[in-house]
């Protein structure tokens, strides 16, 4: 079992779209130890670079950028459009935000409830 579970969920989801999707797939950016890089050819991943990006390229040239995540998968195949994919991308980000922020929160009311019982 690899330590690596994050870059190689990554990199299977990019495979997803790579093999199911309507698009050319131009490019993929990875995030390693030397910062961002992209990289041209898609099976020059060394399994510990984490993909952050898919540029795929429509019939017209156009390009979109999509995570290598559900959402992108979804794009790819054509189920949603690229306005749906931004829509649920920001949703998903600012729930993960409310999540954190909920979290924090609760932490901190503990810790001052915990400050209280014990003086």
């Amino acid at each position: 079992m690899s330590n690596h579970f994050i870059e190689q969920q990554a990199y299977l989801v990019s495979e997803e779209i790579r093999k199911s999707s309507l698009y050319n797939v131009v490019r993929v950016d990875v995030s390693g130890d030397g910062g961002l890089k992209s990289q041209q050819q898609h099976n020059q991943w060394n399994g510990k670079d984490l993909i952050t990006k898919v540029i795929l390229e429509d019939k017209e040239g156009r390009l979109y950028s999509v995570k290598p995540d559900h959402n992108g998968v979804m794009f790819a195949k054509g189920e949603i459009t690229y306005k749906e994919y931004s829509k649920l991308q920001k949703k998903e980000e600012l729930r993960g935000y409310g999540y954190f922020f909920a979290s924090t929160g609760f932490l901190i009311i503990m810790m001052f409830a915990l400050l209280k019982f014990l003086t």
